[in-house]
């Protein structure tokens, strides 16, 4: 499997990734985040309390980073697991847009319309005086569990993948 294929399995099955913000304190924080990718561009987007220190962070400074990770991957990488590492911005989404976020948000987390039912929130609760917001992680560099030094060395360390090779891999599908 390539890096790129990886990176693909990665962030359409993880569905949760560690959100690392920094807030007007300097100091740092991390947040568990329900996610689901979309593409063109590649984003992570999530939802979250207003009031959430995370949320409060991303107002302070858009600039972030992330991991994801899964442990369940014994058929397709030879070590069982895998993750990622990455950088990017975050934007909160406008309520504008928010109805086609929401849509595609709560279609591609919960595809069966009963679970779907369970878990969707109103859409109101998600602009304006609402209490939640949406969010986008437009990624700006994206890096891999290097598998292959691993069964090599046993050193824990990371490739680096081309957001451009990514995005490419993703026309092709």
């Amino acid at each position: 499997m390539t890096l790129e294929q990886r990176s693909l399995e990665l962030v359409n099955s993880a569905r949760f990734f560690t959100l690392a913000t920094q807030g007007a304190d300097n100091l740092p924080w991390a947040s568990t985040v329900n996610y689901v990718p979309l593409f063109n561009p590649l984003r992570l987007v999530w939802y979250s309390m207003r009031t959430a220190k995370h949320s409060r962070n991303i107002h302070h400074c858009a600039a972030v980073s992330g991991s994801l990770f899964r442990y369940d991957m014994q058929k397709t990488s030879p070590i069982g697991l895998d993750g990622a590492q990455f950088t990017g911005i975050v934007r909160e989404i406008p309520e504008y847009e928010c109805e086609h976020i929401h849509q595609s948000y709560y279609h591609l987390n919960f595809p069966d319309e009963l679970e779907r039912a369970r878990w969707e929130l109103p859409l109101h609760e998600f602009y304006g005086e609402g209490s939640r917001r949406f969010y986008a992680l437009l990624i700006n560099d994206w890096w891999l569990l290097d598998i292959d030094t691993w069964l090599k060395t046993k050193e824990d360390r990371r490739v680096s993948v081309p957001i451009s090779q990514l995005l490419e891999s993703i026309k092709e599908k």
